[in-house]
């Protein structure tokens, strides 16, 4: 049984989206969206359409900072990080 890529695609795209409401490992989430909608927004404007250029763009450099920074406080990577430090004292 061949899985077709789209659906493989499909299910890290979903994959991501919850990591990133979650906070949970939201750094490799964030490498996935930023290849994506580097992908996207280049095609976009590639095709002659600078509107949905600018919004995956925008997209791009917010998965960009993502993928920088982490989510910090507000996730639950940095509760369990909190929590194991604090267990360890």
């Amino acid at each position: 049984m061949v899985v077709p890529l789209t659906y493989i695609f499909t299910v890290l795209e979903t994959l991501a989206a919850i990591f990133f409401l979650l906070g949970f490992v939201t750094r490799l989430a964030a490498v996935w969206a930023v290849i994506e909608f580097a992908i996207i927004g280049t095609s976009a404007l590639l095709s002659g359409n600078p509107e949905t250029a600018l919004f995956h763009s925008l997209l791009f450099s917010a998965s960009l900072v993502l993928l920088l920074n982490g989510s910090l406080a507000l996730s639950l990577d940095g509760l369990i990080a909190k929590h194991l430090k604090t267990n360890h004292n």
